[in-house]
């Protein structure tokens, strides 16, 4: 099959869960299809190991979301009847390119990689087969925002938002031959909330070769957590956690520490974590491995997202003892006291902490089944012949 897939950018380095899951995805089924990569991104852009691959860039009209500038399109926006994360991903130039590949090339599939991005699109909707990948519940996370936003003019901007993401996914996902999403719970709104008709649920996944366990001396009494900081929800769920959850920790376990392992933190959480005793940031890192490897226990605070964690699948390969939130675990099948922790609220997530932090022997069994429950349904390959039968349906 000859696909045209348009995405935000390219899928590469592997330093966010977005990137991995369409970087493993894609270069497994460019071994049996030749495929068209749009997006913004570097002229040279390439992607390793995907000799079927041709990337297509163009120069990225997104701004920064700091300056007079980005803080004006907020505004602007609320003349808007589309959500700002649709009018900031938009671009007539990726729309014209999108319109002369298809007309000049002989596509049978035209994949868009989030829903934002349908926009650059419209004109092709029944011309093509389309596939949209939904990688998250869009307005879902903006309903969380709301719900945990106590500054009463962001919590008002934020209801505009959500309210227009609801009326602007419904509509998108129609458009669309089939909708992947990555968990049933996601599943269940594109088809009983949107009304689309085709809808498969394809999973996020894990490589089970590189995340394996490694014999490593952990640390007793650490705890981790690793994710993109430049995305919303884990900064929310870090904040939470150190401001409410880690002082209870340290009140029974003095010599409890916390390491957020993750790229762009900003100014105002490398703050907090200088103002907090045990705590440390990282930034960037070649490999999140050795951190998850030493550490006592994964955490995985998050109030807010959407989708799935591919964070939790990574700790489970490693055979880590797991805590997370039921947000955090959402559209997983973790199950409660035997392949992980679940716990809301502070006093519950601290508690469970400490018991695993003072008596870690006694949790061990929860990484091995974690593990276990890794090679039964999250592998990369697996996955990918979901996405492909999902491909040749829509094509028809």
């Amino acid at each position: 099959m000859n696909v045209l897939i348009v995405d935000e950018e390219v899928p590469w380095p592997l330093d966010t869960g977005k990137r991995l899951r369409s970087y493993n995805l894609l270069q497994r089924l460019q071994r049996d299809h030749s495929i068209t990569y749009l997006c913004y991104g570097t002229p040279a852009a390439v992607l390793p190991d995907c000799p079927n691959v041709n990337v297509i860039t163009l120069p990225s009209p997104v701004l920064e979301q700091k300056g007079f500038f980005f803080y004006w399109s907020l505004l602007v926006n609320l003349l808007s009847p589309r959500p700002y994360i649709v009018d900031r991903h938009y671009s007539a130039a990726l729309a014209d390119k999108v319109s002369s590949l298809v007309a000049t090339g002989d596509f049978d599939l035209l994949h868009c990689e989030w829903t934002p991005y349908t926009e650059n699109i419209l004109s092709l909707f029944g011309k093509i087969p389309t596939v949209l990948s939904a990688h998250n519940v869009e307005a879902q996370i903006w309903e969380r925002y709301y719900q945990t936003e106590v500054n009463p003019p962001k919590k008002a901007y934020i209801y505009l938002q959500w309210q227009k993401l609801l009326r602007y996914e419904a509509a998108a996902a129609q458009r669309y031959t089939a909708v992947s999403t990555v968990s049933e719970p996601d599943s269940t709104i594109f088809i009983k909330q949107y009304g689309c008709r085709q809808v498969q649920v394809v999973p996020n996944g894990v490589d089970e070769q590189y995340f394996a366990p490694i014999d490593s001396t952990v640390q007793l009494g650490s705890m981790v957590f690793t994710g993109s900081m430049d995305w919303r929800p884990n900064q929310d769920g870090v904040k939470y956690f150190i401001e409410e959850v880690f002082p209870l920790i340290r009140q029974r376990v003095t010599d409890a520490t916390f390491t957020v392992v993750g790229r762009r933190p900003p100014q105002w959480l490398i703050g907090l974590v200088a103002a907090t005793d045990g705590v440390t940031v990282t930034g960037t890192v070649d490999d999140v491995r050795p951190y998850i490897a030493r550490s006592a226990l994964y955490v995985v605070p998050l109030r807010v997202g959407g989708g799935s964690r591919l964070k939790i699948l990574e700790a489970l390969a490693m055979e880590k003892i797991v805590l997370s939130t039921s947000v955090g675990a959402e559209g997983l099948a973790v199950e409660e006291g035997k392949t992980a922790l679940l716990r809301d609220t502070p006093k519950e997530l601290a508690e469970i902490a400490c018991q695993v932090l003072t008596d870690p022997a006694r949790f061990q069994q929860l990484g091995k089944k974690g593990r276990d429950l890794i090679m039964q349904q999250y592998t990369w390959d697996a996955i990918t012949k979901t996405m492909a039968a999902l491909w040749e349906r829509a094509r028809g």
